[in-house]
């Protein structure tokens, strides 16, 4: 098939892979029909390959579907095998008669053929002859020695540009113009004669024998998608069928140069075929290059527009005719549907299913817009419960709507607001809705899973709560602890005990970013310096108790509070009682150094008479009671030995005895 479909004879020998394929009518050749896949001389075939011995496998198809001039793929076609002798002769190797042609109309009348095995004995020459019914010659061309010098085969003639690599196999023919009145002709492809005779033959393989008009072109698209070959409308509303429709001045590559033609006074007839393509009808009124139509019953047809100069447009033989496009007006959509997975949980994903359409929309609460068949709202909250609607349209543009309920369930979660804390400082997270709590990170928390833990972060963190409720649903909040400084630590050095006489000097320890100190050393006497001065605290007769304290601020305005409580001991003389009296009356009830506030390293030891270890410690507080394995030792005299570091790192070494008294 060629475009434009303005032919009189387009002779492809049909299409099939079972060889052979069946014989040309009576009439249409002086060869003789065989069976056989090699005819001998004066003989043909019909077949889809040629693949004799000793010559080349071809697979061989001029007659595929062409677009103005691309090859389409179809599937393979048959085409004609023949072998004939040199001779003295013409030898008639087609003919046909053809009626009802369009006078004063130019025409070619060409086909592919190919010689699969040239020869310089013998190239074979043909004639392409167009003549009246009473054997007058109106046109011939000639081949040129097929496959050897002089060879006159070009592309496929409809192939108009030039640019591009044309598709194969070689065409050959000749171009004509029919004179006035003549209507009906007679067409031949003739075996040329030799002048002398030969023994020798030659095989030609042809397709694709056609007869057509020289025409403009006339093309139709879809003003919505210029490169579809479909379109699409609804039988009902003001979705009409819309197709441009223009002609084209075309040029044919007929050898030795192009040729063209174009239109003078166009005149167009839309039509429409409801039995694909066999048979086609006008549709009523519609005379315009551009169609705008409504059609009011759904069905899949075939458009395409036909075309002449003004005063012939009604003779059909003189019609060219556009390209072909499917409508499909569509009816309302059937077996439609709308489904959703509901209930589901608010840490679920609340899908939809849509079927039934081409394309959909789905609408929902707050301002839900989706135009897929399958939406999702992960994560949904309680408010996306509710109902949403769909309207599903057909490729036409008819639609229907449908809607469904759906429900949402879980915990409405919140974490409360975000707070910006000191290092050092807690608070206090809140969360409800639930039957179960999960802080994350668990780090400084005083409880994960609770619904108020405390939390005391050292970095700034995001915590995350997940909160499931009875129904197993869950989900979860964050609340962001943002810590306004890296690190705020008071601390400082002071001693434990102060002695009489003792000046007491403070080191401040602290860590962060620190603008400011305020010292109170608890004599009454305070300090806004970093290094403080030095402190005396007054002697007493009995222990007293003070306590130091430090406040710092930081570049962030955090402060944070350190404090130190120490004895001031009356007396710092480490001395052993001489006696005493364990009769639990409270008075020197035990024996141990006294006054031995600073002395680190230390050892006392008491043995009896006959040289036995009784009481040994290395804690000056820890005293003597005067038994052995809870049994009270004998009134007796005790030896001790005492030995320690002093305040200024000298090791002492004192012994003595004490009484036991009962």
């Amino acid at each position: 098939m060629i475009i434009p479909w303005g032919y009189a004879l387009n002779l492809t020998f049909g299409r099939g892979t079972t060889d052979p394929g069946p014989p040309l009518s009576t009439g249409y050749t002086s060869l003789t029909y065989t069976t056989s896949p090699c005819p001998d001389p004066g003989y043909y075939t019909v077949e889809s390959k040629f693949n004799c011995p000793n010559f080349f496998n071809v697979d061989f198809d001029a007659g595929h579907y062409y677009f103005h001039g691309v090859r389409q793929p179809i599937d393979s076609g048959y085409m004609m095998a023949t072998d004939f002798h040199a001779s003295v002769t013409p030898t008639l190797l087609f003919y046909d008669t053809l009626k009802g042609l369009c006078s004063s109309h130019a025409y070619m009348f060409w086909a592919a053929i190919i010689n699969p095995r040239p020869s310089s004995c013998f190239y074979p020459s043909l004639t392409f002859s167009i003549e009246t019914t009473t054997g007058t010659v109106i046109k011939a061309g000639h081949t040129g020695n097929i496959g050897g010098p002089g060879d006159k085969g070009t592309f496929f003639p409809g192939w108009y540009d030039p640019s591009l690599p044309p598709p194969p196999p070689p065409f050959y023919g000749v171009n004509f113009s029919l004179p006035a009145g003549i209507t009906d002709v007679v067409v031949k492809i003739i075996v040329d004669p030799v002048s002398t005779y030969t023994d020798c033959s030659a095989t030609l393989l042809l397709d694709n024998i056609l007869v057509s008009r020289l025409s403009p072109d006339l093309d139709i698209v879809n003003v919505n998608n210029p490169n579809a070959t479909k379109t699409f409308s609804c039988y009902i509303g003001d979705i009409p069928v819309v197709l441009n429709g223009y002609a084209d001045d075309h040029y044919y590559s007929l050898a030795p140069a192009r040729v063209g033609d174009s239109y003078t006074n166009l005149a167009v007839q839309w039509q429409q075929s409801l039995d694909d393509g066999y048979t086609w009808t006008d549709i009523p009124g519609e005379t315009s290059p551009n169609l705008n139509h409504i059609f009011s019953i759904p069905d899949t047809f075939l458009v395409r527009l036909r075309g002449a100069e003004a005063g012939e447009i009604d003779d059909l033989a003189c019609n060219n005719v556009s390209n072909i496009i499917k409508v499909e007006v569509d009816g309302l959509p059937k077996n439609y549907n709308l489904t959703s997975n509901s209930p589901v949980c608010t840490d679920g994903d609340l899908g939809f299913d849509l079927e039934g359409g081409a394309t959909y929309t789905l609408t929902g609460p707050n301002g839900y817009f989706d135009n897929s068949p399958h939406p999702h709202i992960f994560h949904p909250a309680p408010a996306d419960s509710g109902w949403y609607y769909a309207t599903i349209f057909t490729l036409g543009g008819c639609k229907v709507t449908d809607s469904t309920k759906v429900r949402v369930i879980g915990p409405s979660v919140q974490a409360g607001v975000d707070q910006s804390i000191c290092y050092g400082q807690n608070v206090q997270l809140h969360s409800q809705g639930g039957n179960t709590y999960s802080w994350t990170p668990a780090t400084g928390l005083s409880n994960p899973s609770i619904s108020n833990p405390t939390a005391s972060p050292v970095i700034t963190t995001n915590y995350i709560v997940k909160v499931t409720d009875n129904f197993g649903c869950s989900d979860t909040a964050a609340v962001r602890i943002t810590l306004r400084n890296k690190i705020l630590k008071a601390n400082f050095m002071a001693p434990d005990v102060v002695c009489p006489r003792d000046i007491v000097g403070y080191r401040d320890t602290s860590q962060g970013a620190i603008t400011s100190w305020s010292w109170d050393f608890g004599n009454g006497q305070t300090s806004t310096e970093k290094d403080p001065p030095t402190q005396a605290y007054p002697q007493s007769f009995s222990p007293q108790y003070y306590q130091a304290s430090l406040i710092i601020i930081d570049t962030a305005g955090c402060t944070d509070t350190a404090t130190h409580r120490f004895l001031s001991a009356p007396n710092c003389f480490i001395d052993v009682p001489s006696s005493f009296s364990p009769n639990g009356d409270g008075s020197n009830d035990y024996l141990y150094p006294l006054n031995a506030y600073k002395a680190t390293h230390l050892t006392f030891k008491v043995f009896n008479r006959m040289g036995q270890m009784v009481f040994e410690t290395n804690d000056w507080t820890k005293k003597w009671d005067g038994a052995l394995h809870g049994r009270p030792q004998p009134a007796d005299v005790y030896v001790w030995f005492l030995e320690y570091t002093d305040a200024g790192g000298k090791r002492q070494v004192l012994k003595g005895t004490t009484l036991l008294v009962r």
